[in-house]
């Protein structure tokens, strides 16, 4: 697995100093195995709580390795009984060790006034030497007047052979129970004006209802852009997911920069929910629930004021397949129902109970 370079685009400006040596690297920390989860900071960010990675560096005087360990971020992740998680892959590769090391003390270069460097995000696997006591040490990789790694290792790297492979668990990022389910692990709403869409994020159309357009693959007039939210008649069903809101302390206010000025607008507060229970609705009570949806919004209403602390995000199915925008229901507080642009409207107590009822089953 040779490094990622993920493309945002060319940057022709020159290095920010005059042309200078670089200085020698500093030797790696050595420690007593490999721990290829610090491959996972690479794209999230780190816990805050945990143990930092050894730092990484030059390959200490008198450390002669026997063991090339690469470790990279997988972007499918890992999946096993408990959910999917985030993980990290492990390769011990088999090759030219005294090759590698000569190509790893290569200096780096310096800046230089005249390099002009693509901005380019690149994206290296951690490489973990380890010798014959077992001690351990993450290798830091020579580096060009851009910052971006020189070809040496690289080459290195492709001359070898990958012995041995396995995936390592690192955060739980959707629990089972929610896997099975068909929900988001989190949602948010605001506790004023409805939906924040967190994760997955809902591409808004207003131009839908029955004109929508179709994919072809889930019957005819069946709104089937995940922006908008079928009409009557357009859904047999509805996915509920089922969300508890976290600790009033973990509640987040913002406050925009309005010169403190008085509007309806002036703080909004999310309130986020983690995935407690699914469930599945069918009959009268999805066409009603639709068709309460299709009402006008509710923008004249006065603000309630009573928090939920329980609610429902619901996906329009037909045929067993997504076919548009959730809707997401109130279960307590001030039971409203709320489209994908945050409007609130009524929803009938029937429906509502509909709902809650297909929760318990």
């Amino acid at each position: 697995m040779t490094a990622a370079l993920l493309a945002l685009g060319v940057l022709t400006g020159c290095g920010p100093m005059p042309d200078t040596p670089a200085g020698p690297r500093a030797d790696a920390e050595l420690v007593d195995g490999v721990d290829c989860s610090s491959a996972s900071e690479v794209l999230s960010p780190p816990d805050p709580s945990a143990p930092r990675p050894p730092a990484a560096g030059a390959i200490p005087a008198g450390f002669v390795p026997v063991e090339l360990i690469r470790c990279s971020f997988l972007m499918d992740g890992y999946e096993d009984e408990q959910g999917l998680w985030s993980a990290v892959g492990e390769e011990h590769l088999a090759g030219d060790l005294d090759a590698l090391a000569i190509a790893l003390d290569e200096p780096d270069d310096g800046p230089r006034m005249d390099m002009a460097c693509t901005a380019d995000l690149e994206i290296v696997p951690d490489l973990w030497l380890v010798d014959a006591s077992g001690r351990a040490m993450r290798a830091a990789w020579p580096v060009n007047s851009c910052g971006k790694t020189k070809p040496g290792v690289h080459d290195v790297l492709a001359g070898m052979e990958v012995a041995s492979t396995k995936r390592i668990p690192v955060t739980l990022i959707e629990p089972r129970a929610a896997l099975d389910a068909g929900c988001p692990a989190t949602w948010s709403i605001t506790a004023a004006n409805g939906l924040v869409r967190l994760a997955p994020e809902v591409p808004v159309r207003i131009d839908g209802g029955a004109g929508a357009k179709s994919d072809g693959g889930t019957g005819g007039g069946v709104a089937a852009d995940p922006g908008v939210v079928p009409g009557s008649g357009e859904a047999d069903a509805l996915r509920i997911c089922h969300y508890r809101a976290d600790a009033e302390e973990d509640r987040d206010s913002t406050r925009p920069p309005n010169g403190g000025a008085e509007t309806p607008f002036e703080i909004v507060e999310l309130v986020s929910g983690t995935f407690a229970s699914g469930g599945h609705l069918e009959g009268p009570a999805v066409e009603a629930l639709l068709r309460a949806a299709e009402r006008p919004a509710n923008t004249a209403a006065p603000a309630c004021e009573e928090r939920a602390t329980e609610f429902a995000v619901l996906w329009p199915l037909a045929g067993g397949e997504v076919v548009g925008a959730p809707l997401t229901l109130e279960i307590n507080g001030c039971r409203r129902l709320f489209d994908p642009l945050s409007l609130p409207r009524t929803l009938p107590d029937d429906v509502h109970d509909a709902v809650a009822r297909a929760l318990d089953d």
